[in-house]
């Protein structure tokens, strides 16, 4: 019998085989496991060329794996501390770390301070409950019934850009970042061979989706089988045109149909968002302190009037905006909110504001300010209905420095604004 086998198929004739040279002691090849003997078929460098192809796509897609789970993981450490208030620091580390406490003479009267946040009612745990639980809203909680596998699937890709990037492990990066390169045009031509090969056709749409998936990852709280879903309802109507451009291009494509996704789920989310609070499902009050200490890892110049010994860092409009607030008699203080760290604003998005801001009236004015050629019309409805809700001692404002936007201010009108609170 030929101890040279192919695969699946040589299984059954190969543990035949080791039987029968086992039998025969003076065998010099019965100690060899014949089962993990292949023969190449067709063309041997065809052959190479394939298998060197499919191990480069499967390096590149475990780097990218390994890379979206420690993100996950990361992400999910920062969501227990912060729903804790506990210190991300380990506790070895944390006399090493320059933190920054309250000014003692803001120390007493921060520390009572509890700004108002969404709640929402959802149905007890318990079964034998009779009353609801009322919980800190989180996005999650919107999006109960977002069916993404029927949503609207137009996406315009006319604008992509035609490169192809392989990930690659820099090891002049701290700990092995992963980066993108481009591909050069013999690597691109191989990848592009394999992946549109005519013998792989009926699998293509399933391989295109896996890739997509892969570099997409998750996008907590819609199902991975929901996307997916969503992901192969668009493949299915590429002709083969469509997917070899789709193909040369697949971190652009890629993007632009997380974007999609994400534009799908936050219209969802805040349509159910305001029929929620319509009917006192979504309720709020106090809930945020601020923290006794913070430890940003860089901070600002020194100004008038700030809360803790230290602020974090600001850009140069930021800086303008806060140096005028903190100049102005009627402010007794001012901090700078940490983005996803600090306070926010928790609707149909997770609105972190740039400045917490104390009047000497007792009036709490919530700052974000913005760059005159940035966007921001859901941050600016969501702020405007949290001020709105929180109660006359509180105060919300996007500013602008001279861009006019519904909802928003322009710098000069807000200041003005503020001097007579």
């Amino acid at each position: 019998m030929n101890p040279l086998v192919t695969g699946e198929t040589g299984a059954s004739s190969s543990a035949h085989s080791a039987q029968t040279l086992t039998d025969d002691d003076n065998d010099i090849t019965a100690d060899i496991d014949v089962a993990r003997i292949l023969v190449p078929q067709g063309n041997a460098a065809e052959g190479a060329a394939t298998n060197a192809t499919e191990n480069y796509l499967s390096s590149v897609v475990s780097i990218e794996q390994s890379a979206l789970q420690q993100t996950e993981a990361l992400e999910k450490v920062v969501a227990e501390s912060e729903a804790s208030k506990r210190s991300l620091i380990p506790n070895e580390l944390q006399t090493l770390v320059k933190t920054y406490a309250f000014k003692e003479i803001f120390r007493e009267q921060a520390a009572t301070i509890q700004l108002p946040q969404f709640f929402i009612n959802i149905p007890p745990a318990d079964l034998f409950s009779q009353h609801e639980d009322t919980v800190l809203l989180e996005k999650e909680y919107l999006l109960e019934g977002f069916a993404l596998s029927k949503a609207d699937r137009q996406i315009g890709f006319e604008d992509v850009k035609a490169d192809l990037y392989r990930v690659d492990l820099d090891e002049s990066r701290q700990d092995h970042t992963p980066t993108f390169v481009r591909l050069d045009d013999r690597t691109k031509k191989n990848v592009l061979a394999y992946i549109l090969d005519p013998t792989r056709k009926d699998k293509r749409v399933k391989n295109f989706a896996d890739r997509i998936m892969t570099i997409i990852g998750t996008m907590y709280p819609i199902p991975d089988s929901e996307i997916r879903k969503y992901i192969t309802g668009i493949l299915e109507e590429f002709n083969d045109e469509q997917f070899a451009d789709f193909a040369d291009k697949e971190y652009t494509y890629t993007d632009k149909i997380k974007q999609k996704i994400r534009t799908l789920s936050e219209e969802y989310g805040e349509k159910q968002f305001n029929n929620l609070l319509d009917t006192d499902t979504i309720t709020i009050k106090p809930s945020y302190t601020l923290p006794g200490e913070i430890a940003p890892s860089v901070t600002a110049k020194d100004m008038p009037k700030t809360l803790y010994e230290k602020e974090g860092r600001m850009n140069g409009f930021e800086e303008r905006v806060i140096n005028e607030v903190a100049n102005m008699e009627n402010v007794q203080w001012w901090t700078r909110n940490i983005e996803k760290k600090g306070f926010k604003i928790n609707g149909f998005v997770n609105h972190y504001p740039d400045f917490l801001i104390r009047m000497k009236s007792g009036k709490i004015i919530v700052l974000e300010t913005k760059g005159d050629h940035l966007d921001a019309e859901q941050k600016i409805s969501l702020g405007n209905l949290w001020a709105s809700k929180a109660g006359n001692a509180y105060r919300y404002y996007m500013v602008y420095e001279h861009r006019t936007e519904a909802g928003a201010v322009k710098l000069e009108d807000f200041l003005q604004k503020i001097q007579k609170l």
